[in-house]
């Protein structure tokens, strides 16, 4: 059976909860981009992991793989990312899970079919809360697996300006092997500061970092995150994107603009589509002055809420008063016949239309057809 190939896009996100952004795991530099790469394709609607099928020479080429073993390389880091576990400390356990469940290669198609394990589903779907996000062109360009570690650390805690760790805690994030680099020394010369002037000379980010002792000894390291003003993010709309969708939906003097597309686009990777799409429509109907920035905000805030449950319980109302016409109504274990606008005439009275809505709505009375 086909499955569709997936090329890369540097301009796609990475999402990752931030339990699994700070999990315990040692990865070469090749088998992390691999897992950005498969997190960069999930979609935010998504409600179960799917085969992601690539293309073996590209895929290989965008891991950094090359030689005529490329091949037998890329097999060898699937089959580790399946054997190898990585662990997540929450508040009443501690879960070992491997990243893969199953890596698929179709030799005579030259191409590879990997899926992510079932249990990191609440760690990289449906991400509402508490998740770290970047683009992947930007994690792409770090040559040094410290470097990609430390990136997704300070993007955690961007927000924040600044973050607090413990060296031994910076060590095993970093992926530090035991007994590697024990001396702060060390870790600082041949880890951390690389590290920092890669992230500093390649990406979004502008880091800086400073270390303080308990006694004698060097026990925190606290890192200074800013963002780059001088970088500006990769936004590209794909011709085969719903975005396209929802930017029909915009007023057509509305539909170029840079900084209505870039919100969209922010929303919809954020919160899916039917998001998007109530949002927009709530502008529309509501907007009286600057519509870009009643949208903008709508988006980030989501205005469209209340409105949208008020729309949907009055299409609910609409949808049950119209099967009341001529319907057999069922009240009390006896059965009305409803004439063409909704009444009931019965024994003490006519039940008006709203009435027999109200209870069928709470459940008093049943529409058998």
């Amino acid at each position: 059976m086909s499955k569709e190939i997936i090329k890369p896009q540097n301009h796609h996100l990475v999402s990752k909860h931030n339990e699994l952004t700070e999990a315990r795991y040692r990865l070469s530099l090749q088998q992390q981009r691999l897992i950005a790469f498969m997190c960069a394709e999930i979609n935010p609607e998504d409600k179960d992991f799917k085969p992601y099928s690539f293309v073996i020479k590209d895929f290989a080429e965008i891991i950094g793989l090359s030689g005529e073993n490329y091949y037998t390389e890329l097999k060898k880091i699937t089959r580790d990312l399946i054997t190898k576990s990585l662990t997540l400390k929450e508040e009443n356990r501690t879960i070992q899970v491997a990243w893969l469940c199953s890596a698929i290669y179709y030799e005579k198609e030259g191409r590879v079919e990997l899926k992510f394990a079932p249990e990191l589903k609440p760690y990289l779907l449906q991400l509402k809360e508490c998740f770290t996000q970047y683009q992947l062109g930007e994690i792409l360009k770090l040559r040094s697996k410290y470097a990609f570690r430390l990136y997704e650390l300070c993007k955690k805690n961007e927000l924040l300006g600044k973050y607090k760790y413990e060296v031994e805690k910076l060590r095993e994030l970093l992926g530090v092997e035991k007994g590697e680099l024990k001396l702060w020394a060390d870790f600082r010369r041949y880890c951390l500061e690389p590290a920092i002037k890669e992230i500093n000379k390649k990406t979004d980010l502008y880091v800086s970092y400073k270390a303080e002792k308990l006694g004698r000894r060097f026990k925190w390291v606290i890192l200074q995150i800013k963002k780059r003003e001088d970088k500006q993010p990769i936004e590209v709309i794909e011709s085969n994107s719903p975005i396209k969708d929802l930017l029909k939906l915009l007023p057509v003097e509305q539909r170029k603009k840079k900084t209505i597309q870039n919100a969209i686009m922010k929303a919809y990777k954020r919160h899916g589509y039917e998001y998007c799409k109530r949002n927009i429509e709530y502008a529309n109907k509501k907007a009286t002055d600057n519509y870009r920035v009643f949208l903008i905000k709508a988006l980030k805030e989501d205005w469209a809420l209340g409105w949208w449950e008020d729309v949907k319980e009055k299409e609910e109302i609409r949808s049950i008063m119209e099967k009341i016409k001529n319907a057999k109504i069922e009240i009390k274990g006896k059965v009305y016949k409803a004439d063409k606008e909704g009444f009931i005439f019965m024994e003490r009275g006519v039940m008006p239309p709203g009435d027999v809505f109200t209870m069928v709505k709470a459940g008093k009375a049943k529409i058998i057809e």
